[in-house]
């Protein structure tokens, strides 16, 4: 396929969101976008560039992931290990694994939102600061530099907030605790040093240094949609600052498998029913790394092999977020989208239903205003199929682990009625052939079911539905004012 660089209109998207930072592209080894955007001091309008450095901690989940695995390929550790045979003085140790740590699966209570900040919040002198210089008090608390030892006088008698691996948390401060402190029991090196020693100086990430002195600021949203400038505890440890340079060396060898042997890397990349893996998240089917950040700092890797592609966000504010018809969309997602679908083509096309892996992505399914009064919009396509499940089944066009398309499909053996009640194809997706493989899919199922024939609704004024349907058999049936009826004969 050949790639017209004008279509990947992220520069647009860098200015709707006011982000900071860098975005680069890469397809096939060829890099197809590069660009700075946004301020490293929003104050004095300072632009962010290629020498603009950035403010990390080693406690970063990716970073204490990557660690973990590293000591498995080692053979260090074995991450189905119990947490007792590395700390033994916690008292729920041997019920959870080195992967429900990793996973956000252990249970355990998170020690500053289940500790630090309900103390704060009873704090009299800190209730009459204003909201602003709350939150800002708050998210400096939060990189206050906690000892083992403090965390577990924290939350070291809590009863588990539920068994290992029946849950997910959104994020655990303890979590990453735990995992730093095994990190440097087994291998009697500070976490840092251990980062250094076999991350960032065998990706020879030479502008990556200990330290907390970067040249960008730090900035927090406030409720949602103002950027606040942020501050780091002076307590605040394993700090080091980067440069988009070396960010982009360290997204190069996650793509490329570099670092952990084959075996490692695969469990890492296996995913379960929430799309969770070890480190690494799928998100719409690409694979992205889990919780890169501090404070407002984030870094971003992704990479999709089938499609031979890996890009990186990198930014100094944490991203604004606004409600959109229903679904919280912000500069991120709206770059996933950008980028993911320019690149989706059928290849290897599958209809499955609906289910707890693709229930998230298939919600975000979009289409155009034009279409609103041709077809329902996801949202409604999968609550009408909920409504009437007892002879509706709700299908999902994947493009590998890609929702592209949403199918409710009626069938009543007893009273032969089989129908093509919704068919959505996401605005991102349409034109390349997917509507008709899931058309084709669809009248294959029907024929299992025993059906003879098959009818469809449409819009008298939605042409392109029309030709997409008399594409695969379907003639006029029934035509009214405003709609007709297709029919297949079987």
């Amino acid at each position: 396929m050949k790639i017209d660089k004008n279509k990947l209109d992220i520069k647009r998207l860098t200015k709707k969101w006011d982000t900071s930072g860098c975005v680069s592209v890469y397809h096939k080894g060829e890099c197809i976008y590069k660009d700075f955007s946004g301020f490293a001091n929003r104050e004095t309008k300072e632009p962010i560039n290629e020498e603009s450095t950035y403010l990390f901690s080693g406690n970063a989940s990716f970073l204490l992931a990557l660690s973990m695995l590293l000591l498995s390929d080692m053979k260090k550790i074995n991450l189905n290990d119990t947490v007792e045979r590395y700390i033994p003085e916690y008292a729920h140790a041997h019920k959870i694994k080195i992967k429900h740590l990793l996973q956000g699966e252990s249970g355990i209570r998170d020690y500053f939102y289940g500790s630090v900040m309900p103390k704060l919040k009873d704090d009299e002198a800190h209730n009459l600061l204003d909201e602003k210089a709350r939150m800002i008090k708050e998210k400096k608390i939060s990189t206050y530099g906690y000892s083992f030892k403090e965390v577990l006088e924290f939350i070291g008698k809590e009863d588990l907030e539920y068994e290992p691996g029946a849950e997910k948390d959104d994020y655990s401060k303890t979590n990453e605790v735990f995992c730093k402190e095994i990190i440097e029991r087994v291998t009697e090196m500070e976490l840092l040093d251990f980062e250094f020693k076999h991350i960032f100086e065998p990706l020879n990430m030479i502008q990556t240094k200990r330290g907390r002195n970067a040249n960008t600021n730090i900035y927090c949203t406030f409720r949602n949609n103002e950027l606040l400038k942020a501050t780091v505890d002076d307590t605040a440890t394993d700090l080091f600052i980067t440069t988009f340079a070396d960010i982009e060396k360290l997204l190069f060898a996650i793509y490329e498998g570099k670092l952990l042997s084959k075996k490692t890397w695969k469990k890492a990349l296996t995913f379960n029913e929430e799309n969770v893996g070890l480190g690494f998240n799928s998100v719409n089917g690409t694979v992205c790394s889990e919780r890169f950040s501090f404070l407002g700092n984030g870094a971003e890797l992704y990479f999709n092999k089938e499609a031979d592609l890996c890009y990186v966000q990198l930014t100094n504010a944490e991203l604004i977020l606004e409600n959109i018809n229903g679904i919280w969309m912000y500069f991120r997602k709206d770059l996933r989208n950008e980028i993911d679908s320019y690149f989706t083509y059928p290849k290897n096309t599958r209809i499955v239903q609906y289910n707890k892996k693709n229930w998230y992505d298939a919600l975000n399914l979009q289409i155009s205003k034009e279409q609103y009064e041709f077809v329902c919009d996801a949202k409604q396509t999968i609550a009408y199929a909920f409504a009437y499940q007892k002879d509706h089944k709700l299908f999902v066009g994947m493009e590998g682990d890609r929702p592209v398309g949403l199918m409710v499909l009626q069938s009543n053996k007893k009273t032969q009625e089989f129908y093509f009640s919704i068919l959505l194809v996401d605005e991102r997706y349409q034109g390349r052939g997917f509507g008709k493989i899931m058309l084709k899919w669809g009248v294959e199922y029907f024929k299992q079911q025993g059906a003879k024939e098959l009818t469809i609704g449409v819009n008298r004024f939605n042409i392109s539905a029309q030709k997409l349907y008399k594409s695969v058999g379907f003639k006029e049936d029934l035509v009214y004012e405003e709609g007709m009826q297709l029919k297949l004969i079987l």
